[in-house]
């Protein structure tokens, strides 16, 4: 069972009318799952899912209902993913399971300047191997190069 799967039955456990079974379940817990990914925590689901009564009548299934709420809150970023005002260059990431950390997106944006290939004219972006200004893949590339170079100079 996906982390999606697991959350959406706990809230059809404690919440009968939200309870999601078959197919339908399959699929909004694999949307769930990639919301959890991208920040999103149980809690703010939750709320997404069953902070707002179901129609009465219902017209449509529950599946549907859930289903939409969901794509609607995911059309945003997640709320712990979004930058505050007052603290520049700060974001939220939220893990799956609703701790906070705190990121300096600055730093992060420096140390992967100083530690990616600069092959491909820069836009490789692969991490550097050790002592190299380039990844793997591209010391091998202008390592041939060379050496087909030498070949034809010396032959």
């Amino acid at each position: 069972m996906s982390p999606g799967v697991e959350l959406l039955l706990s809230i059809g456990a404690r919440r009968p009318q939200f309870l999601l079974t078959g197919r339908t379940l399959t699929d909004q817990g694999l949307m769930v799952t990639g919301m959890l990914l991208e920040g999103w925590t149980p809690a703010q689901l939750e709320q997404v899912i069953t902070g707002r009564p179901l129609p009465q009548p219902v017209k449509k299934t529950v599946g549907a209902i859930v289903s939409g709420r969901l794509r609607d809150a995911n059309a945003s970023p997640a709320p712990s993913a979004v930058a505050f005002p007052d603290q520049e260059g700060r974001m939220a990431t939220g893990t799956s399971y609703g701790t906070q950390e705190w990121t300096d997106q600055g730093a992060v944006d420096t140390y992967r300047e100083e530690n990616e290939c600069d092959g491909q004219d820069g836009l490789c972006g692969r991490p550097r191997r050790p002592g190299s200004p380039f990844c793997w893949d591209c010391s091998s590339v202008f390592g041939a190069a060379a050496f087909t170079q030498f070949r034809d100079a010396a032959g």
